[in-house]
Parts: C-alpha cells; structure tokens; sequence
C-alpha cells in the first residue's frame, strides 16, 4: 500500500459530515476560514495554517465565510509510514489518541511546496521513497510542533511519580518495603523507576528509604528512651544489629554514641 492515499488541491467548501478515517487527514488553508470539530472540541483555522487530524478521529469540517476558498487535502497512511520508517514517535504522533485528535501548525506558508509535491506524487505515481521523502517534509513540522508539549508532559509526568513514591515511603517506611513492589504497582520496570527517581531526588529509591528510616530512628535514640530493638521495628530495619550498622554508616556514629554524645549547641 503506498502512504499517500490521496492529494489534492479543492476550491470549494466539502461536505459537513461528521465522519472519520483510518487515514491520517493532513490539510492545509492557503485561503478563507474553517471550523473544525474534533471529539466535541471546536477549532478556528484561518490561512497558512497546517492542520493534523490524527487516525480515527471523529471530526467534522465546516467553511464558515462567504469568501474565496482554497485548501489542500492529503490523506497519510501512517501503519505505511511506520514500516518504512520505523518510527515510534512519529507513528505515535500520527495515531495517540489519549490527547487531542488533532495538531494545528499556525502561519506556515513555506509548506505551500510540501503539499505541492505530495499531490504530484500523488497523481504522477513514483516510488515508496519519493512518497517518505514528500511526507516527512511535513510531518517533521508536525513533530517539531508537538514534541515539545510531549517532553514537558513526560517531565511533569516523571516529577509526579517521583512525588508519589517518596510520599509513599514517608508513610510506610516502617513497613517492609520492597522496590519492586512499588514498580509493579505504578506499572514500571525497577530500572525504570530507579532511573526516574535518582534523577528528580539525586538517590535512588532503596537509598531514599534508607535516609528516611536512618534520619527516623536518629530522633528516636536521640530524643527518647525507647529500646534500640522497638527503635529498629519501628522504623522498618529487620532488627537492631542491622539498624546499628545502618545508622553508622549513615552518621559515622553507634546508636549508643548517638544517645550519650551531649547536644550541640
């Protein structure tokens, strides 16, 4: 199957059929004003103005002036696309439909020529390289429009999971706790979540559970008269040996040294 499906150039308003597509619909106003209505959502497209519908996206067009209209249409193939590519986040880009069904790409007049040379590929016939070549001349646009929104939404997303898991080790440090549990309940690898953590904290998970239990314990054998034993069950380390060894690799310090050595100033 080729990738362009279809280009063409049309002077006259089409139909207002709501209506959708396998077919990625690429259209681009070179003159007059349209309303668009992706998934109930109403977008004003003027001219020199590039616009993405994504794949299966229920849409409606409708030519809102009494005035001269032109506008190019290309259907994109993007299953096509991908196996020439292979391009995760193109085809992602093309066919997501967890966010809006459609990217508007606003006073672009150079890609007058992209379009120009999709329909005479189109209607003159050439190879599946000549048709890539065309494609991505405006799909790389698209992408350069978009792939900032997805890094900021990737980093707020990262920052999120990163608040999640030190909120649920502040709660449940005393508990046993295992790493992999946490991964599996966000729906992530441990690398994964190792990686994204160190990066917003600068420790990893195992090592910002440890910081909680041993600055925890620090201010019950500091500040009370609880056994080392309770100490240790309380503030999750299997046992007092194990907690003794932790806090001094921690502070440099045994839990004795701790309890006895008088209070800075």
């Amino acid at each position: 199957m080729p990738i362009i499906e279809h280009s063409g150039y049309y002077e006259n308003p089409l139909s207002r059929v709501n209506h959708e597509h396998t077919s990625c619909e690429l259209m681009y106003v070179l003159r007059g004003r349209l309303e668009i209505t992706v998934n109930n959502d109403v977008h004003n497209i003027s001219e020199n103005t590039l616009v993405l519908i994504k794949s299966r996206q229920h849409h409606k067009v409708r030519f809102t002036a009494d005035t001269e209209y032109h506008r190019y249409i290309a259907m994109i193939n993007p299953w096509e696309l991908r196996k020439q590519l292979v391009r995760p986040d193109l085809f992602a880009m093309l066919t997501d439909t967890s966010n809006d069904g459609i990217i508007i790409v606003r006073n672009a007049p150079s890609l007058r020529a992209g379009f120009d040379k999709m329909t005479d590929i189109f209607e003159n016939g050439a190879n599946i390289y000549s048709e890539l070549s065309a494609v991505l001349e405006i799909i790389s646009v698209l992408y350069g429009q978009v792939k900032p929104q997805q890094e900021n939404t990737h980093k707020c997303s990262q920052k999120q999971l990163s608040q999640r898991v030190r909120e649920y080790i502040e709660k449940n440090y005393a508990d046993n706790i295992k790493i992999a549990d946490i991964a599996t309940n966000n729906f992530i690898s441990v690398g994964y979540l190792t990686h994204t953590f160190k990066a917003e904290t600068g420790m990893s998970p195992r090592e910002y559970l440890s910081h909680i239990r041993c600055t925890r314990a620090y201010e019950l054998i500091r500040h009370t008269a609880m056994k080392f034993s309770a100490i240790s069950s309380a503030t999750g380390f299997c046992c007092a040996n194990d907690m003794s060894r932790k806090i001094r690799e921690y502070y440099g310090l045994t839990p004795t040294e701790i309890r006895t050595s008088p209070e800075k100033p």
